[in-house]
């Protein structure tokens, strides 16, 4: 009985707060005014389509004219390299003609003067017999070929000069020295051609001790893969078919 009335209490209170709580809402409720719903203003965004970014297409323009305007110089370049070779070539081409008309000329002299001293000692002795016009005949003919032979030897030095010359210009041209070089560094190469002036073996004779430095100079003479060289097949054998080559950093030995 005691529990039954200690809990009557307090829910007594409980239910009379409550009905004061809603007694006060309900005095106190007014009805509010409806709430009207203002019209809503529209707002429109004017988008266009863009087919590509325009600065990446300026972008891209910019750099195909940049390209072309390189290529264009490169174009440029080539043919101006190509007509300074042409004219090269051409003059060393004029020179082995020049070479050849005085070697001619020379062995025309030559003989025009053997007949003219042959007139001179007829003239000054008696009139010699068979056996001594036959040897005399030989003698000048000996002699002649002799002086020959002898300007034929200087003109075919000259000759391949020239064409030794040109090969150690192709051979610098192709020729990358490697950072790795240095002054006193030197390495020997034995080249081997065909007559068509193909290379067809290169070999390190003497090595310079760097193997960068060699490889360069091996490749340079790979590169170059066709030399120009005399179509005489005795001068071809003789000075081409297998030469050396003493590659150094501050000049090419031929």
């Amino acid at each position: 009985m005691n529990t039954f009335s200690a809990y009557l209490v307090p829910t007594c209170y409980a239910l009379l707060f409550h009905a004061l709580v809603a007694a006060a809402l309900i005095v106190q409720w007014e009805e509010q005014p409806p709430l009207r719903i203002s019209d809503i203003e529209h707002y429109y965004i004017e988008a266009s389509m863009v087919a590509e970014n325009p600065h990446r297409v300026r972008e891209r323009r910019e750099q195909a004219e940049a390209a072309a305007a390189l290529q264009a110089q490169r174009d440029r370049e080539a043919a101006l390299a190509k007509e300074q070779e042409t004219a090269r070539i051409n003059a060393e081409r004029l020179k082995a003609e020049r070479l050849e008309a005085e070697r001619l000329a020379e062995q025309q002299r030559l003989q025009a003067e053997a007949a003219r001293r042959l007139q001179e000692e007829r003239r000054q002795a008696e009139e010699p017999s068979r056996e001594e016009r036959e040897l005399m005949a030989a003698e000048l003919a000996l002699a002649v070929m002799g002086e020959q032979a002898e300007r034929q030897a200087i003109t075919d030095d000259e000759k391949a000069m020239a064409y030794a010359a040109r090969i150690r210009e192709e051979i610098v041209q192709n020729w990358s020295r490697p950072p790795s070089a240095r002054n006193g560094m030197q390495a020997l190469l034995r080249v081997s051609l065909v007559p068509t002036g193909e290379v067809v073996e290169v070999s390190v004779i003497e090595g310079s001790g760097n193997a960068a430095f060699d490889r360069s100079a091996v490749v340079a003479v790979e590169k170059v893969e066709r030399f120009v060289v005399p179509d005489d097949p005795r001068q071809f054998e003789r000075n081409f078919r297998e030469f050396e080559v003493l590659f150094r950093p501050e000049d090419l030995r031929l």
